[in-house]
């Protein structure tokens, strides 16, 4: 797996990491700090849970940072926990979408897990068609498409009224195009709207049995291993229900499932 080097001084991260530069109270920049430095030294003598617990403590503390999450999913790779990991390298995507390094270990933990699972259910792994068309564009792309498109249309239609007779079918038939677009281009706005409506999240255990209901007492429908991303529907207590790629739903306990 290729990792970043972690042995790095306590005023070299304060640096790297504005999180925990621009902290208001200096005693809790401390303390995070010397997570921070307990983290790496634990890593480095091969300790991961102390490593992993370290960076937790950061993590319970709300610092969001996208070397911190891909230090976590380093760390848990290390450690076989691959549901952890791919969570983990999830986040700092989120936060670091240009993150080479998390990208390339999220795809080796993801082959990995595909390895080892037992589920091995058809279509689980692969988001649908339109899901990976609406989600092709990031979010401001996708509006400055929809509004060029949009006002470039009305401008051509707008131009066509001082137009002569004969440039006007050339002038209607690009309006035309561009208006098509624009049609596009708000679908996928739509989809992606509907999308980000309904939280993902990333399954945590190796092997986690889905219920029928929202208790252990219900029937188990199916497997997931650690590592598959599925999209939570609803809430029932200590329970969650979620859906998978290919469609299938049911309910795992909400602590087996990271939220992105």
């Amino acid at each position: 797996m290729k990792a970043r080097v972690l042995s790095v001084s306590v005023a070299t991260l304060l640096a790297v990491l504005p999180a925990l530069a621009t902290l208001a109270r200096p005693a809790h920049a401390d303390l995070l700090d010397e997570a921070w430095k307990r983290g790496n030294e634990a890593h480095l003598r091969g300790d991961y849970k102390a490593a992993a617990a370290a960076y937790e403590q950061l993590d319970r503390q709300h610092v969001v940072s996208a070397d911190l999450y891909y230090n976590l999913g380093v760390t848990y790779f290390r450690a076989g926990q691959l549901g952890h990991a791919i969570w983990a390298f999830e986040r700092a995507l989120v936060v670091s979408p240009d993150d080479e390094d998390a990208r390339f270990n999220l795809v080796q933990a993801r082959k990995l897990a595909g390895q080892r699972a037992h589920d091995k259910l058809e279509g689980a792994e692969r988001e649908p068609l339109w899901s990976r068309v609406a989600t092709y564009l990031g979010p401001s792309a996708e509006v400055w498409l929809f509004c060029g498109l949009y006002l470039g249309c009305f401008a051509l239609l707008f131009l066509r009224r001082s137009m002569a007779h004969d440039s006007r079918l050339a002038v209607t038939t690009g309006a035309a195009i561009l208006g098509t677009g624009a049609l596009l281009a708000g679908l996928l706005l739509l989809g992606r709207v509907n999308l980000d409506r309904i939280p993902a999240a990333v399954v945590l255990p190796d092997r986690v049995a889905v219920k029928e209901g929202a208790d252990g007492n219900f029937r188990t429908s199916f497997e997931v291993h650690g590592g598959l991303r599925v999209r939570v529907l609803e809430r029932e207590q200590d329970w969650v229900r979620v859906r998978l790629a290919n469609g299938l739903e049911g309910f795992v306990r909400a602590e087996d499932v990271g939220l992105l």
